[in-house]
């Protein structure tokens, strides 16, 4: 099998809409979750960033506002109801908070604030959240910006993204009958995107659209299967993987533009 590098360009366009949401309460405790082992600090990025999955690794940006592209998703653990505990799935919270439905595009502003002494449980937009004792670091959202969402070219295939496990990216692509395939539903992150795309049914053959690709961890066998057109192949253990889904309507691409 054979992994190629990709190159990333990242187009946002930005629509204010401030929305100051704050802590709705700190009430409730939940167990200590094995997750929440402390957060190690990096620099703080500057402008659209793609999806981090949390906010865990940016505890020294206290204070600082970042932006990141973010497929909305009910899928993820959150702790907290308006401020997060900065280990919360972001694009959970972002559906938590009303930000985003599961599947649509946007760019979410996130301020990191200190945490609070007990983070609040609540079920919102299909999301249940949990309680949580104290947590050093939060967030809470301050904008979001739903038209023309980061679009990414096509890369060609995953393998660039091996690790980012968790965080979904959305990309213009168009269906092909050709490239290698190993997969169904799930594929090596080596695979073709516009030939899974089409063989996952998302795209028809020289369809070009948006398409939103989680990045998965590596599975011990993938399972070839014939789908619509393009015949996948079966392989053992491969260390990355993606899945593909359609795109909410609502996000238009400006690559084109």
């Amino acid at each position: 099998m054979w992994s190629a590098p990709s190159t990333r360009v990242l187009l946002a366009a930005a629509i204010a809409s401030l929305l100051g949401q704050g802590a709705y309460g700190q009430v409730g405790v939940s167990s200590q979750s094995s997750a929440k082992l402390g957060a190690p600090g990096v620099a703080a990025p500057a402008g659209p960033q793609a999806d981090p999955g949390t906010l865990f690794a940016f505890s020294n940006a206290i204070g600082k506002t970042l932006q990141f592209s973010v497929v909305g998703s009910s899928a993820g653990t959150v702790w907290g109801d308006g401020v997060y505990t900065s280990d919360s799935v972001l694009a959970a919270a972002a559906v938590h908070a009303g930000l985003l439905q599961p599947g649509q595009a946007g760019i979410v502003s996130v301020e990191i604030i200190d945490g609070p002494d007990a983070y609040e449980g609540t079920e919102r937009n299909g999301v249940a959240s949990r309680a949580y004792a104290s947590w050093d670091v939060a967030f809470r959202f301050t904008d979001v910006a739903i038209s023309n969402a980061v679009v990414l070219p096509d890369p060609g295939d995953l393998s660039a993204h091996r690790g980012q496990n968790g965080v979904t990216l959305i990309f213009e692509v168009t269906g092909v009958l050709d490239g290698s395939v190993w997969g169904d539903g799930v594929y090596t992150d080596d695979s073709r995107l516009g030939s899974a795309a089409v063989h996952a049914g998302v795209l028809q053959p020289d369809q070009t659209g948006l398409v939103a690709v989680e990045i998965l961890p590596g599975q011990e066998r993938y399972d070839g299967a014939e789908r619509n057109g393009v015949s996948s192949g079966t392989y053992a253990s491969w260390p990355g993987s993606y899945r593909v889904a359609p795109v909410s309507s609502k996000v238009s691409s400006k690559l084109a533009n």
